[in-house]
């Protein structure tokens, strides 16, 4: 769940797809307020920011599912609507200036980056900045002076780039290390100082930067836990108290993410009174007086709550009544097992309710690769509708997964498809020494890299597994990397060490389509037609080949999707859904 807040923490504005379509609600912060939905149509809207004067909200509007996104204004108390820009592209940011006058956006075009402002009383757009590395995120200064960013120089080496507002080619960086990752940064209520997440001793920390001056210290962290990155749709940026030097961000530990208090000069108090799971989005009142955020877990889904400091409870905000019995799902186990490096890979295994043992289970792998399956509602969905089937899930954290320091997330560079499916095949051999799993009924499934995955363990690893389901997968690195914006090509460029000239070899072998006649087991692909992460055409090759094979395969192309759309709204995810979960069954049982 994304959601934005008025400075007065009054007036919150989320996502839902309630009407199973993802749309903005609008809702009061008193207890018991009702729910107000404030966009309509067919296209989900994900994504809303709120005026500083929370009178009106800025939202990116996909409208043929390929991430390529038109801004459009909402007036919060009329509820027109009105479409901001002349072009849809790739939107990694955005922000409004204080003065509610201006929003500006980190755009990826086909021919580069930058940031695209919009006068909101005259209509002029403009490009503020063209950028080189990339930017993702942005938050203007209190004063409207600065706007911070983070740059992607790499994807192992960001930094934080701060850009005059008004003269954009003075900037100023801020980079702890040349090999580790600063990002997501805010700002302190009188901009004379900065935080942000750094990787520069290995593991996740928030740093306080004091802005233009040399003053910096990091803030402890225990061991096996670091401050949580960004994630798929938002930043768990760290966010301050206006009424005391006191700095909240959020902690991983083992995919548990609590929300911490932390003063200046002490130490990281213990966690909020926020329930177990995924704490995500902290935004503090300008009064000082309260905190909001989201949460879920994989037996709760996502809700908006609010803590008052000094009391001991929090409070929903948002509606806490569900169609289905929460009680009826089965609790995730988080294990740790070890790999053929005797390096271990932390999991999430859930398993199925009421059915007799032995029973199948199947092997999710998350995206990414730099992703992490957690303890939140999102990751656990399709795991509890295989459960409520009579299937186990096993959900592994493998190497390059965020969450466990950043060697253990660097470890599948130069090597993706190597160790980490190894981490995957060590999986399904821990499964089978469980006396409850069915050793022979073991499948694989996974979207986007997990996707990739599933194909590469099918056509490399043809053994290990009955059946699989891959969803907008990639078949073929080189053939993708030529279809990629600058963004996507510079991603493929740092994860295999290099272009598809320099790396000939590893992408050919790194490939599923390099594989294709070892397959064994049956397989289904979903791919989205207007995908701009995992083009269509290498994957209709890859599905051309298991026809000219005669290769049992089931083939869903969805013809107005992108890369995730599809998973974003239940009128097309719960069809979807229920295909794979048929499929699985027909193949596992």
């Amino acid at each position: 769940m994304y959601y934005d807040v008025d400075e007065n923490c009054k007036t919150i504005i989320y996502s839902s797809n309630s009407t199973g379509i993802p749309q903005l609600y609008l809702i009061p912060t008193e207890v018991d307020s009702k729910p107000k939905q404030i966009t309509n149509g067919t296209d989900p809207v994900i994504l809303g920011y709120i005026s500083p004067k929370g009178d009106k909200l800025i939202h990116p509007l996909d409208k043929d599912g390929n991430e390529m996104d038109q801004i459009f204004l909402l007036s919060v108390e009329r509820g027109d609507t009105k479409q901001l820009t002349d072009n849809a592209y790739r939107t990694l940011g955005m922000g409004w200036h204080p003065n509610g006058k201006e929003v500006s956006r980190i755009i990826v075009t086909q021919k580069g980056c930058g940031i695209e402002s919009i006068n909101l009383e005259s209509g002029e757009i403009f490009m503020l900045k063209e950028a080189t590395p990339p930017l993702g995120e942005m938050s203007y200064s209190h004063d409207g002076k600065w706007i911070v960013c983070t740059a992607y120089t790499s994807f192992t080496n960001t930094q934080i780039n701060v850009i005059n507002r008004n003269n954009p080619e003075d900037i100023i960086i801020y980079n702890i290390k040349d090999d580790s990752r600063e990002e997501i940064p805010s700002w302190s209520p009188d901009d004379k100082r900065l935080a942000f997440r750094s990787e520069a001793t290995g593991r996740g920390r928030i740093v306080i930067q004091e802005f233009q001056g040399e003053d910096q210290f990091l803030l402890d962290i225990n061991e096996n836990e670091e401050v949580s990155s960004a994630a798929v749709f938002f930043s768990n940026t760290p966010v301050w108290n206006s009424k005391s030097d006191t700095v909240y961000y959020i902690v991983n530990k083992y995919g548990r993410h609590a929300l911490h208090a932390h003063p200046l000069d002490g130490e990281k108090e213990p966690a909020l009174p926020f329930p177990e799971g995924v704490v995500a989005l902290p935004k503090v009142s300008k009064d000082g007086r309260f905190i909001v955020a989201a949460h879920s877990s994989m037996i709760s889904p996502d809700g908006i709550y609010m803590h008052e400091f000094g009391s001991e409870t929090v409070l929903p905000i948002t509606p806490r009544e569900f169609n289905i019995d929460l009680s009826l799902l089965n609790k995730p186990q988080s294990i740790l097992y070890k790999s053929f490096d005797e390096t271990s890979i932390h999991s999430w295994y859930i398993s199925p309710v009421e059915t007799p043992e032995p029973y199948p289970a199947v092997i999710r792998v998350h995206g990414g690769p730099w992703g992490q399956y957690n303890d939140g509602w999102l990751d656990s969905v399709l795991s509890h509708c295989l459960s409520q089937s009579g299937i186990a899930s096993f959900l592994p954290n493998f190497r390059g997964s965020t969450g466990y320091g950043s060697e253990f997330q660097n470890l599948d560079i130069g090597d993706l498809g190597g160790g980490d499916l190894e981490d995957i095949i060590y999986g399904a051999d821990w499964l089978r020494t469980k006396s409850e799993i069915d050793k022979t009924k073991i499948a694989i499934t996974g979207v986007s890299y997990g996707g990739y995955m599933t194909l590469l363990a099918l056509t490399k690893k043809p053994d290990a597994f009955i059946t699989g389901v891959s969803l907008v997968p990639i078949t073929d690195w080189s053939e993708m990397y030529y279809l990629s914006d600058p963004f996507f090509q510079q991603y493929e460029k740092e994860i295999f060490g290099g272009t598809p000239e320099q790396k000939k070899d590893l992408y050919i072998d790194r490939s599923p389509i390099t594989h294709i006649s070892n397959i064994k087991a049956p397989v289904m692909i979903m791919a989205g037609k207007t995908d701009s992460r995992c083009p269509i055409e290498p994957i209709e090759k890859f599905v051309n080949k298991l026809k000219e094979k005669n290769h049992p395969h089931e083939f869903i192309l969805e013809e107005k999707a992108g890369h995730i759309s599809s998973f974003l709204n239940w009128e097309e995810s719960v069809p979807l859904f229920t295909k794979i979960v048929d499929f699985l069954k027909r193949n596992l049982t």
